[in-house]
Parts: C-alpha cells; structure tokens; sequence
C-alpha cells in the first residue's frame, strides 16, 4: 500500500479528530437537554462523547495510509 505524505496525514487525522469532537459535543447536548440534566452532566456526557468520536475518527484515516492496526492502537 502506497504511504501518504506525513503532513497530508496529520491533516487528515486533525480534521477528523475535530470533526469526531464536534459530533460528540453536540451529541451530548442534543441527548442531556430533553431529558432535563442538570448542566455538569451534560457537560460530562458532552465531553466523554467528544473524546470517543474524537478518537475513533482519528484512527480512521492511519491504517488507510498504510500504518499497522496494532500501532494505531
């Protein structure tokens, strides 16, 4: 598999990484707000669904540039 160019890759693992962070954090706000949580646990729901997503978008792009599973994990 052809590897692509370092910058090119961390701006690909970046992008995706904002973007999983953006989803989470939206996310948990659109599932705490209608239920009535108090504003901390919705902070937290936010947070840990913005590191979830964060991560499992980040980890997208690297085995498609050519770098081992068990090193992006």
């Amino acid at each position: 598999m052809k590897e692509a160019p370092l910058n090119r890759l961390a701006f690909a693992a970046t992008v995706h990484c904002l973007t999983g962070c953006a989803i989470g954090e939206v996310l948990g706000m659109v599932i705490g707000t209608p239920l009535g949580w108090r504003t901390l646990a919705t902070v937290v729901l936010s947070v840990v669904l913005a590191f979830f997503f964060g991560y499992a978008l980040t980890v997208r792009p690297l085995p498609q540039a050519g770098i081992a599973t068990g090193t992006v994990l």
